[in-house]
């Protein structure tokens, strides 16, 4: 159970610094005169170097375990945070969330492969799921918390206590944890790298490709950051008010992912349940679409809502798992982690680009918003119609597949059944 605890603390503070900004973001753009580009900008810079670091922590993990990977990365993100609490202009600031990004790349990656190494396979969803619902405390922690440490000592004085933290957190798995570095391995970085590139050439995880880049990158580019300027901009909500929301949606959030796996689970079809929950977190963007201007309870409630539905990440990477091999498993999960983070850079820095444009054509603040939410949503219904052309589950005649279709035997991942 220790080493779980320090799994669990170390997933906490990646999802903290996956969404602090949007509490701080308005704070943050009036001390270092940001514009909603460069918002948007800075805040996919923590996921774009998050998905590219995935291949270096990937091999990292392949050759040396979590243990050390994981330790080892968390203090990029010491020196990120600590560099963040300094900068006085935007390039540092940018500078700072690309060593964050770094420094949690291998956490949610590394847990995984860690359960998977030390403990009993038939277990291996049950731990996840369990490590995610309390690493969700992270997530958390950066909505109200933040708020009130912000209020009280600034946003720079709360970061250089994060920092601390982190750096605990860092020693926390360095002592705390047991090797679990894998038997040697003889593979070279080439083959590494090519086996990586193997995995985008399975077809039949092509479909679910679109839903990996935008389910995530969608609820993050709320989460992460446009709900604080939102809520501030059309509703004149301060710190505390926008942590309040921002926590409402989180406990959702955490709440949903055990949700949907329990849906997973009694109904045995995930392509269904990711259908379903996709649909249905689309309707609070197109909610705020009709009535972007209505009251920050409605915003609430469809945050909300959002949040409870939105969350299906798992669930995805549980569909894919059946596609893939075990030898390929880990540079799977890393490769489509990857593609992921790399939806939720280009959404962030794209509607960031959105909403300035918005702006520089003078429309309304309520407008700018709805712009935002119609785009969004057009996203998701894409990646929906393409989802809807995939396989039920892995076939044994594909280049890199489960040997076996039978879901026992195959352990369908991060949220699947429990058997």
């Amino acid at each position: 159970m220790g080493e779980l605890a320090v799994l669990c603390a170390a997933y906490s503070i990646s999802l903290f610094y996956r969404g602090m900004l949007a509490v701080i973001a308005p704070e943050i753009s009036a001390e270092l005169v940001l514009d909603e580009s460069m918002l948007g900008l800075l805040a996919s810079s923590f996921f774009i170097s998050f998905a590219i670091a995935q291949i270096p922590s990937g091999i990292l993990l392949d050759r040396f375990g979590g243990r050390l990977t994981i330790a080892g990365f968390l203090w990029l993100a010491v020196c990120g945070t600590l560099l963040f609490s300094v900068a006085d202009s935007y390039c540092p600031a940018i500078l700072a969330q690309v060593l964050l990004g770094i420094g949690c790349a291998p956490i949610f990656t590394g847990t995984m492969l860690f359960i998977g190494r030390r403990f009993d396979p038939l277990r291996f969803a049950y731990i996840t799921a369990l490590v995610i619902a309390i690493g969700s405390v992270g997530d958390l922690l950066g909505t109200t918390p933040l708020a009130m440490l912000a209020d009280e000592f600034g946003w720079r004085g709360s970061l250089r206590l994060v920092a601390l933290i982190t750096a605990l957190i860092a020693l926390l798995c360095l002592f705390g944890l047991n090797s679990d570095k894998p038997p040697a391995n003889h593979e070279t970085l080439r083959h590494m790298l090519q086996g990586m590139a193997r995995i985008l050439r399975v077809r039949s995880l092509w479909p679910l490709l679109p839903m990996f880049l935008v389910s995530y990158a969608v609820l993050m580019a709320i989460r992460g950051v446009w709900s604080g300027p939102y809520l501030a901009d059309l509703f004149g909500s301060d710190a505390a008010e926008r942590g309040l929301i921002l926590m409402a949606m989180s406990v959702a959030m955490a709440l949903g992912t055990f949700m949907l796996g329990m849906l997973d689970r009694r109904f045995q079809y995930t392509k269904a349940v990711v259908i379903v929950s996709s649909v249905l977190a689309m309707f609070p963007l197109v909610l705020l679409t009709v009535y972007p201007a209505e009251s920050a309870y409605l915003a609430m409630l469809a945050f909300i809502m959002l949040g409870l539905f939105g969350f299906n990440y798992p669930l995805l990477m549980s569909h894919s798992r059946t596609f893939l091999s075990s030898q390929y498993l880990g540079r799977g999960m890393a490769v489509l982690t990857a593609a992921s983070f790399i939806g939720v850079a280009l959404v962030q820095a794209g509607s960031g680009w959105l909403l300035e444009w918005a702006i520089a054509e003078q429309f309304s603040t309520a407008n700018q918003y709805r712009i935002l939410f119609v785009t969004l949503s057009i996203m998701m219904v894409i990646a929906i119609l393409i989802y809807c052309f995939s396989s039920r589950q892995g076939r044994a005649d594909q280049p890199v597949s489960v040997v076996s279709t039978n879901r026992e035997e195959a352990i369908s991942g991060i949220l699947g059944d429990l058997k």
